[in-house]
């Protein structure tokens, strides 16, 4: 599958014309992990956004040691085909919030952030079409959590 139609399938670019799609498509550079391997770590620069073309992806967070629970790690969401990790790369302050580990193969387009960010910078449309995508994103992530919290709440309550 061409960069371009992987871009034109993500929900981040929804509404970018094939010119617009293009710039973006000069940016990219497919990557391929194994099953296991991660992609970036919570804290890390983000340097990239992925786009994931095949495969899946573990978002996990760190929790630390309380209560004499160990350190460990917890899955917060899981990405495959056609989203986004690491939006975190056109973001403040440019720094993963989470892990990406790789439930299995992987394939991806890496965005360069640097390039992405000046682009849009100076396109002030482009600018605009991107972010109702990630707010669109970011909007069904919260959700997702809600959700969550409430089916949590609401088994806490029956015990």
């Amino acid at each position: 599958m061409s960069a371009k139609t992987i871009l034109k399938e993500c929900s981040l670019f929804f509404g970018l014309n094939d010119s617009e799609l293009e710039k973006i498509v000069g940016m990219t550079q497919e990557k391929e992990f194994e099953a296991g391997a991660s992609i970036f770590s919570a804290g890390d620069s983000a340097n990239d956004l992925y786009v994931i073309e095949e495969g899946r992806v573990a978002i996990q967070m760190a929790l630390p040691k309380t209560l004499g629970y160990a350190a460990r790690r917890i899955t917060v969401d899981v990405v495959s085909k056609n989203e986004i990790v690491g939006w975190s790369a056109i973001v403040e302050p440019y720094r993963y919030t989470f892990n990406a580990m790789c439930m299995q193969h992987t394939i991806a387009l890496s965005i360069n952030a640097a390039k992405l960010k000046a682009l849009l910078r100076d396109n002030s449309v482009l600018d605009t079409q991107v972010m109702k995508g990630l707010i669109k994103i970011l909007a069904a992530g919260l959700n997702d959590a809600r959700q969550i919290l409430i089916s949590e709440r609401l088994l806490a309550s029956q015990e």
